[in-house]
């Protein structure tokens, strides 16, 4: 929670980044009225609504952010107060002119605004420009004032939609069960520096903003990937705030890694409503749910004995077929009394390995009953059409009580999200303490998998 400090010093330097805020402000109405009959007269100059302050400039400190202001003489301001993200606000202690944000978190990006309070109320707020807290100049162990020579610059990727989701747009708003990426160009000695300076949070459509409990998984000595600990927050604008700038990453070959300047930015996405559809494989059926509020609870079938469907999370991608013909060829079958060649409408793909989400006309008798499929989701027509139509990227779709397997993590979109939260805090630097970070790739073998079929 942040709080407010008054008379702090402006810091200097790098960090005293100052910036001009124009704004115009109109004059308070005041006027008086005449009483018929009296000479009586009421002054009305504190019923009016103060108007918008002056900001002046925002000045980033450690831990905090200094609003500067031009103090009112009007009887119509008494105060004012500072936000954090213009959603929760505090009043300032004086009308000295400066207004301090502290507790604030280094290295997340905050947006600032202050409003002026009177006895009629309280103003419009003046946004200041977005502000990033660091720590002053030398006082930051990953960040020396002096950088070591020889050195190499890093430089990164940023990918929104890393899990093979078929959207390449930071534009695009994506389902929660999207997983971003950073990739840099040289493998990582020190992974601890890295995740240090990156701060994920999401501001939902109210303006609130909150950081995101996760962690970074090393899927690579190159590649590091964010899974929050439940899936996204929906309806959000999710930032991942990087001061990796001139932060020293390791050394290889003789020669000192230094995140490049260009490391000192905001990658940022946004997530749509929340779907998420959980199937059950006792009941028979699939719940789904936007926002959290159930809108839709389908008949199933899945996988039959022996051809289980697998159970944890799979994630919808633009993977998507009106019409599918499914062979028994393809899984194998060369017995002739288990040949099939099923024409099936509204599929929607959740695994490389074959699994997908599908009418079954020729299984309506089963539905909601008994499981019969060679490890499809078999559905009628009209509620698998329901799911092709109203999926997007990034969606996601549980399963549990299957008796199959659990869905391996290099199987598809949704594979990362089935690593236990233990074993994939074993991937994160900060996660594993002074243990080794388990880098391992996620590795997998698509033809050789057992496939899915209707």
């Amino acid at each position: 929670m942040a709080s407010y400090i008054s008379g702090m010093r402006l810091p200097r330097g790098r960090l005293a980044r100052r910036a001009t805020v124009a704004c115009t402000a109109s004059l308070a109405l005041i006027f008086s009225v005449t009483v018929s009959g009296g000479a009586a007269s009421a002054d009305t100059s504190t019923s009016a609504i103060p108007v918008a302050p002056v900001l002046l400039a925002t000045t980033a400190g450690d831990s905090s952010i200094i609003l500067t202001y031009r103090p009112a003489t009007s009887a119509t301001v008494t105060g004012y107060q500072a936000s954090p993200d213009g959603y929760s606000w505090f009043d300032c202690p004086d009308l000295s002119g400066n207004c301090g944000l502290s507790a604030l978190t280094n290295g997340r990006q905050y947006r600032p605004a202050l409003r002026a309070v009177g006895p009629a109320g309280v103003s419009e707020p003046v946004s200041a420009p977005a502000t990033i807290p660091e720590l002053a100049p030398g006082s930051d162990p990953d960040k020396p004032t002096k950088l070591p020579r020889p050195r190499t610059w890093v430089k990164a990727t940023f990918d929104a939609a890393s899990n093979s989701l078929g959207v390449k747009s930071v534009r695009t708003k994506l389902g929660v069960g999207t997983l971003p990426r950073l990739k840099f160009n040289r493998a990582i000695p020190n992974k601890r520096a890295v995740e240090r300076h990156l701060v994920v949070t999401a501001t939902n459509e109210d303006g609130r903003t909150t950081e995101v409990q996760g962690a970074w998984g090393w899927t690579n000595d190159r590649t590091a990937v964010f899974r929050p600990k439940d899936f996204w927050p929906g309806n959000s604008r999710i930032e991942i705030t990087s001061t990796l700038d001139d932060v020293v990453l390791g050394k290889s070959r003789g020669s000192y890694l230094i995140g490049a300047n260009k490391l000192e930015r905001v990658f940022s996405f946004r997530t749509d409503r929340s779907l998420i559809a959980e199937v059950d494989g006792a009941s028979k059926r699939m719940k789904v749910f936007i926002d959290g509020k159930r809108v839709e609870n389908f008949p199933v079938s899945l996988g039959k004995p022996g051809w289980e469907t697998r159970n944890g999370a799979k994630v919808v991608s633009t993977d998507k077929e009106e019409f599918k013909v499914y062979r028994s060829a393809s899984l194998g079958l060369t017995d002739p009394e288990d040949f099939y060649e099923l024409d099936a409408p509204w599929n929607t793909r959740l695994t490389p390995t074959g699994e997908f989400l599908h009418a079954a006309p020729w299984a309506y008798g089963r539905l909601g009953r008994y499981n019969g499929s060679h490890g499809c989701t078999n559905m009628y027509a009209k509620d698998a059409k329901w799911v092709f139509d109203n999926t997007i990227p990034g969606d996601v779709v549980t399963f549990r009580n299957t008796g199959g397997d659990m869905m391996e993590p290099w199987n598809g979109p949704g594979g990362l999200w089935n690593i236990p939260w233990n074993k994939w805090l074993k991937k994160s630097a900060l996660g594993t303490g002074n243990r080794a970070v388990d880098a391992s790739e996620v590795e997998g073998d698509v033809e050789q998998a057992r496939p899915a079929g209707a």
